[in-house]
């Protein structure tokens, strides 16, 4: 059955190419396209878990809706080291975020104020390679970190110290002076223009609260261990006074403007594919039109309707596959090194994608699930066709 089919299909080389070629194409787009939107998206938000936020969050109860730094957790540091003990952890990094008036001389501007340990940011964020000026803080530091559009703003330099006025904690004022150690390149403006960086220590002093938290992040190995890591966490903490939070549920909002703009792709790739689609179905109208005499002679030489049937389907099911095939060997190539070698944008496009709170980078996500999507598609055309 195979042997004839492939014979039959090359009997109308021009008809069988044409074919192959709309399926190709159709499957050699969609897979570059939807790769390289799913790669921009997987780094934008690998970005912010890794440098920002992490996998999991864990906020003393009410944080989340009421961010004020009475609501902040307390815990020692015995509790910590649990949390990093369990087997899928990567990172543990215990944060203090807060605002707070910056001032310098007659300028001042309100910035977010982040207390770190820089030692375990080092290891979630390497944070050290953004430091275009000055140098990285210690854990006993007093100084702090600010970015490139903070500091042009402020018009300060390393070594110019800033005056700090916020809330401390349960309604106390929170005042302090704070020298500049290092000034940083930003990936994001909003970061690069209104973030400061700070050791906890200095953080929990500016709140008088020594051992406050506004929230502890926990990056994890594997992600797809997610649910089983939270289910430890609470174990390993006495979760009554605490809420832990996956990033699915803390960036709802980011994850829905992914889906939106995915869902506008979807709609391209849809009318790609009805187009391909139609295409197929008009190859096997003409077969069937074309070959009504060669299918009579079959039938009246002994071979069944069912087995006509059959034969049939495994030529569209070839051709439509092989296109199909061809098409994965020439996108994978071109996925890979995408993937591993990044489009770096620049000019207008650079400068969009970064006030979007992207990097300015096209990767290719190399997602097996995307290929193997392009062939169900195919498959499933091919069966649709087929009814007719």
């Amino acid at each position: 059955m195979i042997k004839l089919a492939w014979r039959n299909i090359w009997r109308n080389r021009r008809r069988a190419i044409i074919t192959m070629a709309s399926v190709f194409f159709a499957v050699f787009f969609c897979t570059l396209m939807y790769g390289f939107q799913t790669g921009v998206w997987d780094k934008m938000i690998d970005n912010t878990l890794r440098t920002q936020t992490g996998h999991i969050h864990i906020h003393g109860n009410g944080y989340w809706d009421d961010k004020t730094v009475d609501n902040f957790l307390t815990a020692n540091d015995e509790t910590i080291a649990r949390i990093e003990h369990i087997e899928n952890v990567e990172n543990v990094s215990p944060r203090v975020e807060t605002f707070a008036m910056a001032s310098f001389g007659t300028v001042s501007k309100g910035v977010a104020v982040t207390g770190i340990s820089p030692a375990k940011e080092t290891e979630k964020s390497n944070l050290p390679v953004r430091i275009v000026e000055g140098a990285y803080l210690t854990e006993t530091d007093d100084g702090i970190l600010i970015g490139q559009g903070l500091r042009n703003y402020l018009k300060v330099n390393i070594g110019d110290t800033l005056a700090f006025i916020g809330q401390g904690y349960h309604g106390a004022s929170a005042a302090g002076l704070f020298p500049v150690r290092g000034i940083l390149k930003m990936p994001i403006s909003e970061m690069d223009n209104g973030l400061v960086y700070m050791t906890l220590q200095s953080a929990q002093t500016f709140i008088d609260m020594p051992d406050g938290y506004s929230g502890i992040f926990v990056s994890l190995k594997n992600d797809m261990k997610r649910d089983k890591t939270i289910a430890e966490l609470n174990a390993a903490v006495n979760s009554g006074n605490y809420e832990i939070l996956s990033w699915r549920y803390t960036m709802k909002d980011l994850l829905r403007t992914a889906e939106s703009d995915k869902a506008f792709s979807k709609i391209i790739l849809f009318i790609l594919y009805l187009i391909v689609g139609f295409g197929i179905l008009g190859t096997v109208i003409m077969m069937t039109n074309e070959r009504r005499r060669e299918f009579s002679v079959m039938i009246s030489l002994g071979m069944q309707r069912r087995q006509l049937k059959w034969l049939f389907a495994v030529e569209l099911t070839m051709m439509a596959l092989s296109g199909a095939v061809a098409s994965l060997f020439a996108t994978v190539p071109i996925t890979l090194w995408f993937h591993a070698h990044p489009i770096e944008l620049s000019g207008e496009m650079a400068k969009m994608y970064i006030d979007m709170g992207m990097e300015a980078i096209m990767p290719m996500s190399a997602d097996f699930s995307i290929f193997a999507t392009q062939i169900l598609i195919v498959f499933l055309m091919t069966c649709l066709t087929l009814l007719y």
